[in-house]
């Protein structure tokens, strides 16, 4: 069921997916600032997971790596480089970019993986980081921390970057949008299963109400928001 879900939103115009994930699009937007700074960069994609991102490194040197331990469902076979984010096997100074998007919840140490992020960075390269504030548990049971703004900063103060940029990604009505979808998702899936085929028409309707309806309702509602203290999580620019 949920795989038939996932064709749906998949069929669905980019517009739309925008305002009802406006998330993973501001994720992948900020990626792609990344792969617009300079051309001909030598990147590394620290967590590359499913190497989602590469395609936008096409006219760049890109590395993806991962410690391919995350989700036992992923594919790792884009990935070029497994490693311990901790303990890089790399030379100091390589990098002109690095990636770091929705892992350092993931890490143990965040400290330390910040410090190697730094340390493989030539000097002027830049830190492409994101990471979250409020989700729910998940690839456990390596899940390990969730970050406030002031936290991010400390942790990239720390490690020597400097120029560092913080924002929120989305506010109150993106972060509540993101969990009315898991609404159904939480109701359905554990009734047996001639009941949940016998109440398939209020799923549907809940699906269009909670995971279409309000995410885009919320979405033009979250300008409203000004002090943006709830929010999915935030991107961060930094330069060593």
């Amino acid at each position: 069921m949920i795989s038939f879900y996932l064709r749906v939103y998949s069929r669905l115009p980019e517009f739309l997916k925008r305002r009802i994930n406006p998330l993973d699009y501001g994720l992948e937007d900020f990626v792609k600032t990344a792969a617009a700074a300079r051309p001909r960069q030598k990147v590394l994609d620290a967590g590359a997971g499913e190497a989602r991102f590469a395609a936008h490194f096409s006219e760049h040197f890109y590395v993806g790596l991962d410690a391919c331990i995350g989700d036992a469902r992923w594919d790792y076979s884009r990935i070029q480089l497994v490693a311990d984010l901790a303990a890089l096997p790399l030379r100091e100074g390589v990098f002109d970019a690095v990636l770091n998007i929705q892992v350092l919840e993931h890490v143990k140490d965040p400290t330390l993986v910040i410090a190697q992020l730094h340390r493989v960075l030539k000097p002027g390269g830049r830190l492409y980081l994101t990471a979250p504030q409020g989700w729910a548990e998940h690839q456990q049971p390596h899940d390990f921390y969730r970050f406030t703004s002031y936290a991010l900063k400390h942790l990239l103060v720390q490690a020597g970057f400097r120029q560092i940029e913080i924002e929120p990604l989305g506010g109150y009505f993106h972060y509540l949008g993101h969990r009315l979808t898991n609404v159904p998702k939480v109701l359905f899936p554990p009734l047996p299963r001639p009941v949940r085929v016998l109440l398939f028409p209020v799923e549907l309707a809940m699906l269009a109400l909670f995971c279409l309806a309000f995410p885009i309702a919320c979405y033009y509602l979250d300008p409203c928001d000004r002090s943006r203290e709830f929010t999915l999580g935030y991107r961060c620019l930094a330069q060593k």
